[in-house]
């Protein structure tokens, strides 16, 4: 059985950290469901535990980065698809979001916040973030690897980014791009909030 290293932890007792475990959990119900998808299957093509991936669907246990993005390659989909329905274009070639349609995630327990600027469902999919990384946020303890391929640069703060075992330290106006199949996570070990402009790319799903 396929198990994730990372140990569920329970959402903080506030409003906001329960309402957005919850969202996060209906949405990935609702897409597994809309599969024909049980969570056998789902945890042995995400390689995740069933429990775990219970505990999040039931909005008990707080996803990392690094799981939700197994999760978003489990369902074959993106992973800004996780964060609730996609806006529904009246428009196919729709150009511009306003600031008030922006979808966002706070993954409380690993410190970050992450806000779609392109709330776009286009194939292939190139979803822009405005990430926001807490002093000690990161995005797992242990590397992870997914489809696509990223890039971004850092606006304020600094993080660093591990990739391939390689330690890169990113300061302000610092970039990066790399493939997203190659094992990679990051974090902000300064004392100061980082926020990162991240793009993530995926030709299909």
């Amino acid at each position: 059985m396929p198990t994730d290293s990372s140990t569920p932890v329970q959402a903080k007792n506030n409003g906001d950290a329960r309402s957005t475990d919850h969202i996060v959990g209906e949405r990935i119900r609702h897409l597994r469901q809309a599969r024909s998808m049980s969570i056998k299957e789902l945890a042995s093509d995400a390689g995740l535990s069933i429990a775990l991936i219970s505990q999040i669907e039931r909005g008990i246990s707080s996803a990392s980065v690094r799981v939700l993005a197994k999760l978003a390659d489990g369902l074959d989909v993106a992973i800004s698809d996780l964060f609730e329905p996609a806006l529904e274009d009246a428009v196919s070639d729709r150009i511009v979001a306003r600031v008030h349609e922006r979808r966002h995630i706070d993954l409380n327990r690993t410190g970050i916040h992450k806000e779609l600027l392109t709330p776009f469902a286009r194939q292939p999919r190139l979803d822009l973030y405005m990430m926001t990384i807490e002093p000690d946020g990161s995005s797992s303890d242990e590397p992870f690897v997914h489809q696509g391929e990223e890039a971004g640069v850092v606006l304020e703060g600094g993080i660093e980014l591990y990739v391939d075992g390689k330690r890169y330290i990113l300061g302000e106006g610092d970039s990066f791009r790399f493939a997203s199949d190659r094992p990679h996570r990051y974090l902000n070990a300064g004392s100061k909030t980082a926020r990162v402009i991240w793009a993530l790319y995926r030709e299909s799903e």
